[in-house]
């Protein structure tokens, strides 16, 4: 009987001489699962949709003149307020819509985001002002409703990140591809054979025939007596 070495008897091999294979088979894993393919990208309004919806509403509610604030932070916070509706109705709908038409082009989802920023930036002026002097339910919703403006941001903002990335590889592999096209090799030139040389009688051959055939014709000039 052999003795197996020590470095050669692992936890699998054991597991056979004790059990049988059967054993190590029904422990083998099975194929992992395939790897889901990458998710397309959303559009801006459907990520800013519901953020936009609740601020719309927050303001149809808003009565900044009942504030108890100074003339001048009523009359502050109601020009904020109008600027932030003339923006949800009249600004921001064209730049999302040219956004939504290629989610994945960082280009068309700036103007866009550029514009969220600083609707955001009015929108914080506004709530900031709210914790102070406006009633505490209207104050709540402000502060709700500005983190959900900031969550929304903060995924456009990731997804138009995740667009650049995706560019830039997108033209490293094209310029990789380019630069391996220009050191290849030039493909060899490709030759025609020959054309097949037809055989030509020797002019020896010629000779040697004429003379084999002289002295038939000699034999055949000869008179018969």
């Amino acid at each position: 009987m052999r003795v197996i070495g020590a470095h050669l008897f692992t936890p699998a091999l054991f597991m056979v001489v004790l059990f049988g294979p059967g054993m190590l088979a029904a422990q083998a894993p099975a194929n992992p699962p395939a790897s889901p393919p990458p998710q397309a990208m959303k559009t801006p309004s459907a990520i800013m949709q519901p953020s936009l919806d609740a601020l719309q509403q927050i303001l149809d509610v808003l009565q900044p003149e009942k504030w108890k604030a100074s003339g001048r932070v009523r009359e502050e916070t109601s020009a904020n307020i109008n600027s932030i509706r003339r923006d949800l109705t009249t600004t921001l709908p064209p730049l999302l819509a040219t956004a939504d038409s290629a989610p994945d082009s960082v280009a068309r989802a700036l103007p866009a985001y550029r514009n969220i920023e600083a609707l955001y930036d009015v929108l914080l002026r506004v709530t900031e002002t709210s914790k102070l002097s406006a009633p505490s339910q209207q104050a709540v919703t402000l502060a709700k409703t500005l983190a959900s403006l900031e969550d929304g941001r903060r995924a456009l903002g990731e997804q138009i990140q995740a667009a650049a990335l995706n560019r830039d590889q997108e033209l490293h592999d094209l310029q990789a591809a380019v630069r391996t096209a220009q050191h290849a090799p030039a493909p060899a030139p490709v030759t025609c054979p020959p054309p097949p040389r037809t055989k030509k009688r020797s002019a020896r051959s010629k000779t040697a025939h004429k003379s084999t055939a002289s002295p038939k014709s000699s034999q055949s000039e000869t008179p018969s007596h």
